[in-house]
């Protein structure tokens, strides 16, 4: 009978040690196991973020000359306009006459089609501006009269009517990258002579497109005749040039679209 006794307490306790070694070894996971786990995790966490995207890559070479040549084309006529933003937008009438300096020269009549081709090879595809009359530059009237029913402009020739005017440049590639379809171009930028309708030799340059037009500061030149800027010249002069950003999204059918341009 006490033998029995003994064995059944035998039992209970073994019983309860097992109990406790169950208790505690859930203690040590909750406290321990998962604290570590939580704190592998909460790292893993902090190191991911700290990598570069993936994403991010450096333009290749032919991007870099597409954006380069569409950059040069903004800035020769749009560089006034600048910054390019959601503050500042590009105005609907600065963006239809940029087609038409894109189209080269005044003729009686200009298919919508071809403005709007223009419009999406520099603006993209799901670009913002509309077509409507296109305004002479001398703000005296119509220079094309907008036809919705033709989808046509028709040249209106009441009168004279002069180019834009223009800061031929030189524009010198600093960094880029890729994200996704987001481009993001540093240039610096040296404005030749502003001129209106028929420019002259290029004898000065400057840093700013409103020193162009003042003919004030120029950082190169005078010289004598017509110059293009040597390697030698830039670095002299690169310190000292703002830095000019553009923003372009790469569309569906393959246009780099102008979104932004911060000058810094």
């Amino acid at each position: 009978m006490k033998e029995k006794k003994n064995k059944k307490l035998i039992t209970i306790i073994i019983i309860l040690a097992l109990c406790l070694f169950g208790s505690m070894s859930y203690i040590i996971y909750d406290k321990v196991l998962i604290q570590e786990q939580k704190e592998e995790k909460e790292k893993n966490t902090l190191e991911q973020e700290e990598k570069p995207d993936n994403n991010v890559r450096d333009l290749n070479e032919t991007e870099k000359e597409q954006i380069l040549s569409q950059i040069k084309d903004y800035t020769t006529s749009l560089a006034t306009s600048y910054p390019i933003d959601n503050e500042h937008p590009l105005a609907n009438q600065s963006a239809l006459n940029f087609t038409l300096v894109k189209i080269g020269t005044l003729r009686e009549n200009i298919l919508e089609s071809e403005i709007e081709q223009i419009l999406q090879t520099y603006f993209g595809k799901n670009h913002p501006y509309k077509h409507e009359n296109i305004n002479c530059l001398a703000n005296d009237g119509v220079l094309y009269q907008y036809d919705s029913t033709k989808r046509e402009y028709t040249f209106q020739n009441t009168h004279g009517h002069g180019g834009p005017g223009s800061a031929q440049s030189e524009i010198y590639y600093v960094a880029g990258t890729v994200e996704n379809n987001k481009y993001i171009v540093n240039v610096h930028i040296l404005y030749g002579n502003y001129c209106g309708d028929i420019c002259g030799p290029i004898i000065n340059y400057y840093k700013t497109i409103e020193d162009s037009m003042n003919g004030k500061n120029a950082i190169l030149g005078p010289y004598n005749d017509s110059h293009t800027i040597t390697d030698e010249e830039y670095k002299k002069v690169s310190s000292t040039i703002p830095t000019t950003t553009f923003t372009l999204e790469k569309d569906i059918e393959g246009n780099y679209g102008l979104k932004s341009v911060i000058i810094r």
